[in-house]
């Protein structure tokens, strides 16, 4: 018995184990290993206007002094400049790439930084200062990328666009950070070289929220998922009417929750609404992509969900209280993305197709799982209404089996994360 027991006793340690190892094999550093000692060129050009405040000026070089401490500054492996800007460059204020050489000195120089209050907000003016000052520094083969982080939009709409321009000519591949809710979007998107280059945070506090992702970025270092950093909204409509049965449900909410796991969950990058329904929807179960800021909250928020065995499927309710209350709270920026998971056909067929089409109209991508037998519980034709193309629709026999889809599941979502990012960012540089 005793020889039966620690058997036992081994397998449930090595199941833990191995659950362990692969949780921390998909949690990835601050800072990928191959890149905290590669050469690399980083030139930050910061607000310095008079907008911001003092303190918050404080927050962002701490932030500048953090992100750089990911890094192994030297004259060999990763160097740094620095210009602020407000009415001007403030080129008493600036440093070269080949000024500072060591952790040490990088620190104590962005510490003694000097807030200037500037009377306008001409990032023209930063960004050619680094164009003219730090551009002719950079080491031939190294890659050089410049970050720039603003709290407005500049007066000089055209020279801004004219100088992000000149950068990207020259071969700078430049990140735009916008901070707080006065940050002009189009203008972000076109200081930017792609549209994955733009970060958006609500305050200075969260600055260290995008850490990990402008790391990644600056690297071109790829993360897995592909998209598991970018800025997502991301909503959950979830099947919990009687067909569905208590175990099922558990383990269908265990299959959210896994793939909720496998992002960044923050307030700059994924965010997690999530809906269930029935003959209606569950209200006292929602909860909006404001609601909870960290990934703990959000899987401890999916666990306490119950089964509510609606007597009815009304997929459409559900999608229909997702795109009218939930979606209205999404970030303009961040890529719209819903999950239908359901376990049958609902029972109004053209409210679910209507309701899903009105979604798409909207910008939302959306994707239909289904769990049960084709041309019996499922309606292919339904899962198609619902999904945004026929790639994403994905069915399983049962619920048991829903984590074989989850990597399938993870791979299509970041396609239409990405693409669904390029397009929204494309058209936001229009308005300017």
């Amino acid at each position: 018995m005793r020889a039966v027991i620690c058997l036992a006793l081994t397998l449930v340690l090595a199941s833990q184990a191995a659950f362990l190892s692969e949780r921390q094999k998909r949690a990835s550093p601050d800072c990928p290993e191959e890149c905290t000692s590669k050469p690399l060129e980083i030139s930050f050009v910061v607000d310095a206007s008079a907008s911001i405040w003092p303190g918050n000026f404080i927050k962002c070089l701490t932030f500048i002094e953090d992100f750089t401490g990911l890094f192994k500054i030297s004259p060999e492996a990763v160097r740094v400049s620095l210009v602020t800007f407000g009415e001007r460059a403030y080129s008493e204020d600036a440093f070269g790439l080949s000024t500072h050489g060591s952790n040490q000195d990088l620190k104590a120089a962005i510490a003694s930084i000097v807030y200037r209050s500037g009377v306008r907000t001409n990032t023209a003016a930063g960004i050619r200062f680094m164009l003219e000052h730090h551009l002719p520094e950079i080491r031939q083969g190294v890659r050089h990328v410049a970050i720039v982080i603003t709290d407005g939009q500049s007066q000089e709409k055209n020279e801004t666009k004219m100088a992000a321009n000149a950068a990207h000519t020259a071969g700078v591949e430049v990140f735009a950070v916008g901070v707080g809710h006065k940050v002009s979007i189009p203008e972000l998107h076109n200081i930017a070289s792609d549209n994955r280059h733009v970060f958006t945070v609500t305050s200075y506090d969260v600055l260290e929220s995008i850490k990990k992702r402008l790391a990644y970025e600056a690297c071109d270092v790829p993360s897995y998922p592909e998209c598991e950093m970018d800025p997502v909204d991301l909503s959950f409509v979830i099947d919990s009417s009687v067909s569905i049965g208590k175990d099922n449900f558990t383990a269908g909410m265990d299959f959210v929750k896994n793939f909720v796991d496998s992002f960044q969950v923050s307030q700059s990058a994924v965010r997690v609404s999530a809906v269930t329904f029935g003959e209606d929807v569950n209200l006292e179960d929602a909860f909006d992509f404001d609601t909870h800021e960290s990934k703990k909250d959000v899987l401890d928020r999916l666990q306490r969900i119950p089964w509510r065995h609606g007597t009815r499927t009304n997929t459409g309710a559900g999608i229909a209280y997702m795109r009218d209350m939930q979606m209205p709270k999404a970030r303009a920026s961040a890529a719209h993305v819903c999950i239908v998971l359901t376990d049958g056909k609902s029972q109004e067929v053209e409210e679910t197709r209507r309701e899903a089409a009105e979604a798409k109209t909207d910008g939302i991508v959306m994707y239909a799982v289904g769990v049960g037998k084709l041309g019996q519980q499922l309606d292919l034709a339904e899962l198609n209404n619902i999904a945004s193309d026929p790639s994403k629709v994905l069915t399983v026999d049962n619920y048991s089996k829903l984590n074989l889809i989850k990597e399938n599941l993870i791979n299509v979502t970041c396609q239409g994360i990405l693409a669904s990012i390029h397009a929204k960012g494309n058209r936001l540089k229009l308005q300017l």
